[in-house]
């Protein structure tokens, strides 16, 4: 039994010129209207336990998918098949009344997912406690602000123990340290087998929440597989589109930290384009800050020629609190052995916020070989040895 099932879903919306074409549309039964597709022919499933993420641009169809799954919109064609409760953080103050306060949003929301009275003033303090607007819980709703609606927002809807949570990117208007509080109550979810459907234009938190993603482009799947290889895939795209903006756009700097440059190192010798199977191996990265200061992490990710991360490292392991990128700044990631096989391998380095959930800046270089005279095949090497029996092959 799949969580999700979606076959061949399609929304259409229908546009009138004025308000009586409507009506006029039904009398003549003429069409009246300009239609527009925002989704065509959508499938795909999502198994119980899974975490499944949705990326693309702006106008995607996306946020017209999301709304279907959460039950908020109905689809024009297909069938759709949901088990278990939903529940859903999609548009800003969505299902809020906006003349009642926060506690009395809390009751009428959590009771329109299912939950009972009793339910409710069991789980009151916490989502009061999660949500952490203080006094505004008894004021109303139209007096908070964008931050503090999707606080109580996130907490309602991850409160009522969901068998599918579905998350639209209205977190990213909300602080470093809700954040934060959002980001590891998700990883909870995941580890306790709930279902995620996350949508998020932050391809590194899609490649690390998620195990599935789909990329989604003008209201259609253009590819569907393994996170890790849609995010390589939709930041090459990106890549290459950037790259076709004129010189003039390009100009624009919108970034708080830019990489300067990429070098690589071996055995002491800088700047290699080949390196020998287990040697030594050195990453040297150059920033530049464009802001006085600002906090965030650094990542180094080694990718295959279909683009495939083999591996990746962030500073937050090492530094979960962030780092400070001031004026300019050297980073340098060391690896005592180099244990891939021989082939060639890309570096791609980016920069994201404290919460690496928007990327500041990415860089790729490459390609760089690695040479060996073993006869092993594969990705990795791997210590090993044969051990043979000659009684038994003489039997």
């Amino acid at each position: 039994m799949y969580a999700i099932k979606a076959d061949n879903i399609s929304k259409v919306y229908r546009f009138y010129q004025k308000p009586v074409h409507r009506i006029l549309e039904a009398i003549r039964r003429k069409p009246m209207h300009k239609a527009f597709s925002a989704l065509e022919e959508i499938s795909f499933c999502v198994v119980p336990g899974s975490t499944l993420g949705i990326i693309g641009e702006n106008g995607a169809g996306k946020s017209t998918l999301l709304k279907i799954l959460a039950r908020t919109l109905n689809p024009s064609g297909g069938n759709i098949e949901i088990n278990g409760r939903v529940a859903a953080l999609l548009e800003l103050g969505a299902g809020f009344h906006q003349e009642l306060t926060g506690r009395q949003n809390i009751y009428l929301n959590a009771s329109l997912m299912g939950m009972t009275e009793k339910e409710i003033k069991y789980r009151e303090k916490d989502i009061i406690g999660f949500a952490d607007i203080g006094e505004f819980i008894d004021r109303p709703i139209k007096s908070y602000s964008s931050g503090m609606v999707v606080r109580l927002g996130f907490s309602i809807a991850t409160s009522v123990d969901p068998d599918i949570l579905v998350v639209d990117e209205a977190l990213s208007v909300g602080d470093q340290r809700f954040q934060e509080k959002c980001i590891e109550r998700m990883r909870g979810f995941r580890k306790a087998g709930k279902t995620i459907i996350l949508c998020s234009h932050s391809m590194y938190l899609i490649n690390e929440l998620c195990q599935e993603a789909i990329w989604m482009e003008k209201g259609k799947i253009k590819s569907a597989c393994n996170a890790s290889r849609i995010v390589s895939d939709y930041l090459s795209h990106m890549e290459q589109a950037i790259s076709n903006i004129s010189c003039h756009e390009s100009s624009i700097q919108i970034n708080e930290v830019l990489i300067k440059d990429i070098e690589t190192e071996s055995n002491e010798i800088r700047d290699v384009n080949s390196v020998e199977q287990f040697s030594s191996f050195t990453v040297n990265i150059r920033t530049k800050s464009v802001v006085d200061s600002f906090k965030g992490h650094i990542s180094v990710t080694f990718e295959a020629a279909d683009d495939k991360a083999i591996f990746s490292s962030i500073s937050r392991d090492s530094v979960p609190e962030g780092l400070f990128f001031s004026d300019q700044q050297c980073f340098r990631l060391s690896l005592p052995c180099i244990v891939l096989q021989q082939g060639v391998f890309w570096i791609r380095v980016m920069i994201t916020d404290v919460n690496a959930m928007r990327i500041v800046h990415e860089k790729r270089m490459g390609p760089v070989s690695v040479v060996s005279e073993r006869p092993e095949y594969g990705m990795l090497w791997m210590d090993h040895y044969w051990e043979i029996n000659k009684d038994k092959l003489n039997e």
